[in-house]
């Protein structure tokens, strides 16, 4: 059973495509649909997850039908959205039900080395290898294998030196995330000779505290030239374009959250643009000081559909308000099942890092196969049983405790 599910984590996270949206993962998702269900249905939130997931699902059938008479639709584009947002549904319940015969650090290796597998299968960008085919799958490998290893030091020194490559590599965002992982792990350290625990309410105030600092560092490192000038020189521009490096460099938040207080319900995971959502979008970016006029919009965009690169941004206008509250929940379970760990100082850094990045991806990364890797292990990793059931957690003691 140990290989199955080890097998399980390396072909959900290598993400091979078999025909129109439909991935490997998905047929062996269904083949063990009978295991992890049940593994699903005993954790908290996993219930609501599998039901908002449905719900979402129909949703964007639903919506694309009602948009149907003053938009144009894609039959082909609708498949694909409906199986990727089934696969993320299926990736979480297997993974969830492999962690239950592997162990947490186990689960992510094999995880880390199907997302290292995908890499090789699809190919990579050779504008900016690291940062867009290498980042992930290294972090997530090397973390975990840091997991195996209980050495506080190589932890924090492994997320220190992934930080210094993702920001020489113009990952700033990345560098920024791994920074703070790496200072929360510290914290967890120097709190835990102060105290036994901390509240979560607390920890989650430090979340948000180191996250602001660590990233303020960040960017006055980048603007100091010290990963390079031409990062400094960009970095420079976007906060001249708009006041500030996020919304700088991230002008798609104008387009959806135009799109979205224009269409509060969503508009379909078969709905293409008209002329009509194209200008609502191009509104909302032009307040933001971004020229819209350019292909990049047109095309990328709303060339196919709509492509606001942010998870939340996409799943409400694809699937309506289900897909926007499945998201929620999940954003839910990983905050604060992750605030739960490190305030009982057990959290390893390859969770307080996808726990970063996914609250991340949530608003500036597109819902596409790297953010729903990370979404994938992140929530599986912190994801707990229900209380009233405590016999199924013997099995595996990182439910109750994470083992460093």
């Amino acid at each position: 059973m140990k290989i199955v599910a080890a097998l399980a984590c390396i072909i959900i996270a290598a993400r091979v495509s078999l025909l129109q949206g439909v991935t490997a993962g998905i047929v062996l998702s269904l083949l063990l649909l009978p295991v992890w269900i049940v593994a699903m249905w005993r954790m908290r939130g996993g219930s609501a997850i599998v039901g908002l997931g449905g719900l979402a699902m129909i949703s964007g059938l639903v919506l694309t039908d009602f948009f149907a008479g003053d938009h144009p639709t894609s039959d082909s584009m609708m498949q694909q959205n409906t199986f990727t947002l089934l696969g993320l549904l299926c990736g979480i319940g297997v993974v969830v039900w492999a962690r239950t015969i592997l162990g947490t650090a186990p689960t992510a290796l094999w995880y880390g080395f199907g997302l290292s597998a995908g890499v090789v299968l699809h190919g990579v960008d050779t504008d900016n290898i690291w940062k867009f085919d290498l980042s992930v799958p290294a972090t997530v490998v090397v973390l975990a294998l840091c997991m195996l290893s209980r050495k506080l030091w190589l932890e924090v020194l492994a997320l220190l030196l992934l930080g210094v490559v993702s920001a020489l590599n113009d990952s700033r965002s990345a560098g920024s995330m791994l920074l703070v992982a790496a200072a929360l792990v510290v914290w967890q350290a120097v709190s835990a000779r102060l105290s036994k625990s901390s509240s979560t309410v607390r920890t989650l105030a430090v979340f948000g505290f180191t996250a602001v600092i660590g990233y303020s560092a960040l960017q006055s490192f980048i603007l100091e030239g010290w990963f390079g000038r031409a990062a400094a020189v960009r970095s420079e521009e976007q906060i001249a374009q708009s006041g500030s490096l996020i919304l700088g460099g991230r002008p798609e938040l104008g387009a959806s959250s135009e799109l979205i207080a224009a269409n509060p319900f969503g508009l379909g995971s078969g709905t293409l643009a008209n002329g009509i959502d194209l200008m609502i979008a191009k509104t909302g970016m032009a307040r933001l000081n971004y020229d819209p006029n350019n292909g990049y919009v047109e095309k990328y965009m709303f060339g196919n559909g709509f492509e606001v690169h942010s998870m939340l941004g996409d799943l409400w206008i694809r699937f309506g308000l289900f897909g926007a509250a499945l998201l929620i929940v999940l954003l839910v379970v990983v905050g604060l099942g992750t605030a739960r760990q490190v305030a009982e100082r057990q959290a390893s850094g390859l969770t307080i890092f996808l726990t970063i990045q996914i609250f991340w991806d949530s608003l500036f990364a597109p819902f596409f196969s790297t953010s729903i890797a990370t979404l994938i292990l992140g929530v599986a990793l912190v994801m707990v049983p229900r209380p009233q059931r405590s016999r199924s957690s013997a099995v595996d003691p990182d439910f109750v405790s994470f083992e460093r």
